[in-house]
C-alpha cells in the first residue's frame, strides 16, 4: 500500500484552522505525510463548521464534485471531520456517498486510525454520544493525545510570526441559535501548565503574537497546585515568556467581561489593544430570545469600562439579523448600537435555523429572506463606513 498522504480544508473559525494544525500535528507523528495539494494526496479530509448553513452545503458541494476523482482512483479516502460530522453523524454517509471516514471534533486524535481502517476498507467512524459529559471525556482524550505530540506548526515557515493556542473548547451558554454546545460538548480548560508550555514551545520556533482561543474564551477556569486560574491570569503567567511581543485572545463573551480581564487591557503591556465581544444584537427582546444573559446597555457598560482602561481599544463584534420575531423597531435598535459603540469591524449575519438548537424548535423563522438580506446590507454598510471613518483619523490623535 502506498505511504499515506494526507490533504486538509479547513472551513469556519479559528479555532477550526488550529485544529487542522494539530490534525496535522498527530498524523504527522503517526508517520503520515501532509501534502498541501489536494491532486498529491490519497486521503483528502474536509474539517467542518456547522454553525450555519450554508458553510454545510458548501461542504456538501465540494465532496460531491469529487465523484469523478474518486471513480478513477478507488483507493481516494475522503474523511468528513468535526462539527458536521457530530450534528448529522450517520446521515452524512447518506447525503454524501463518497465519505469513508466521519469524526467528531472531539475524536479527531483518532485519525491515524480511523485512516488506517478507512484505507483498508473498513467502516471509520468515531462520534460522540449525545451525552455531554462523553465530549467532555473525548476531549480530555484529545488534549491528553496533543499534549504528548511535539508542536512543531512553524518550523520551516520562517514567516509565520502568530500562532494560535486553544485554552479551552465546548460551551456551557447555550444560546438559543447556536449548535456549540451540542457538537462541541460542554466547556473544558486546559490546564494552566499545558498552555503555558505550549506557548513557551511556539515562541522557541519564532511566534512573536499568540492568541488565545476559546469558544468564550473570557470564561475560562482551571485549578491546578490548589489556585484557581481565569483567563486574566493565564494573560499574565504568558506574558512572561521572553521574546513574546504581543498577545491577545478572541472570542470573549460580554457577560464574562469581568473588571479583572478589563484591567489586563491596561496592566499588561503584551497584550494588544483589541478586544473582539459579539452584542449579537442591539434589541433586549432580541437578546432575551437569543438567551444572550445581558441587555444592549449591560454591554454598553462592559465597553465604557474597556475604553476607559485602555483609550483607543479596537472592539469588534458580532451581529445576527433576522432572528425569529426581529421586528423593524428591534433591527433599529441594533443600528443604533452600532452607531453608538463606533466598532473597528464585524462580523454580520443572516439568521439560518440550526436543526436541533432551541431557536429552531420554539421560533418561526418569520423574517422574510429578502428583509434579512436588506437588513444585512444595510448593518454591513455601516460598520464599514464607520471602519473607514476610524482608519481615517491619524493614529496620534
Amino acid at each position: 500500500m502506498d505511504p499515506t498522504r494526507v490533504h486538509i480544508t479547513t472551513y469556519g473559525c479559528q479555532m477550526n484552522r488550529l485544529d487542522a494544525d494539530l490534525v496535522a500535528e498527530v498524523l504527522r507523528a503517526s508517520g503520515a505525510e501532509v501534502v498541501a495539494a489536494p491532486p498529491q494526496a490519497n486521503v483528502l479530509l474536509f474539517l467542518t463548521c456547522s454553525v450555519r448553513g450554508h458553510a454545510e452545503d458548501r461542504v456538501f458541494s465540494n465532496i460531491g464534485a469529487l465523484g469523478g476523482r474518486k471513480r478513477r482512483r478507488p483507493g481516494l479516502v475522503i474523511g468528513l471531520l468535526g462539527c458536521m460530522a457530530q450534528q448529522f453523524g450517520e446521515e452524512i454517509r447518506r447525503r454524501a456517498p463518497l465519505v469513508d471516514i466521519v469524526c467528531a471534533p472531539g475524536r479527531l486524535a483518532e485519525l491515524p486510525d480511523l485512516i488506517a481502517r478507512a484505507r483498508a476498507g473498513a467502516e471509520a467512524t468515531a462520534l460522540d454520544p449525545r451525552r455531554r459529559q462523553a465530549g467532555a471525556e473525548a476531549f480530555a482524550a484529545l488534549d491528553e493525545a496533543l499534549d504528548g505530540v511535539e508542536v512543531r506548526r512553524l518550523l520551516g515557515r520562517p514567516s509565520a510570526r502568530e500562532a494560535y493556542v486553544t485554552v479551552m473548547r465546548g460551551c456551557d451558554n447555550f444560546c438559543t441559535y447556536c449548535v456549540v454546545p451540542n457538537v462541541r460538548g460542554p466547556e473544558r480548560s486546559r490546564p494552566p501548565h499545558s498552555v503555558l508550555e505550549e506557548v513557551r514551545r511556539l515562541v522557541g520556533q519564532g511566534a512573536r503574537r499568540i492568541t488565545f482561543l476559546g469558544q468564550a474564551v473570557n470564561q475560562y477556569a482551571a485549578e491546578e497546585d490548589g489556585r484557581r486560574w481565569d483567563l486574566a491570569d493565564l494573560v499574565a503567567g504568558a506574558a512572561e515568556t521572553p521574546d513574546l511581543a504581543r498577545l491577545s485572545f478572541i472570542t470573549s463573551h460580554p457577560r464574562a467581561m469581568t473588571e479583572r480581564l478589563a484591567a489586563v487591557f491596561r496592566d499588561v503591556p503584551k497584550v494588544v489593544p483589541y478586544l473582539h465581544m459579539p452584542a449579537q444584537s442591539g434589541s433586549d427582546a432580541v437578546l432575551a430570545r437569543m438567551n444572550r444573559g445581558y441587555t444592549a446597555g449591560e454591554y454598553e457598560q462592559r465597553v465604557a469600562r474597556v475604553r476607559t482602561l485602555r483609550p483607543g481599544i479596537a472592539i469588534e463584534s458580532d451581529f445576527i439579523v433576522g432572528f425569529p420575531g426581529e421586528t423593524a423597531e428591534d433591527f433599529e435598535a441594533t443600528v443604533d448600537l452600532a452607531r453608538r459603540v463606533r466598532f473597528a469591524g464585524a462580523f454580520v449575519f443572516k439568521y439560518s435555523p440550526r436543526p436541533g438548537t432551541p431557536a429552531a424548535e420554539r421560533y418561526r423563522d418569520d423574517v422574510p429572506a429578502a428583509e434579512k438580506r436588506r437588513r444585512h446590507s444595510r448593518l454591513l454598510a455601516l460598520v464599514k463606513e464607520i471602519a473607514r471613518e476610524q482608519r481615517s483619523v491619524p493614529s496620534h490623535l
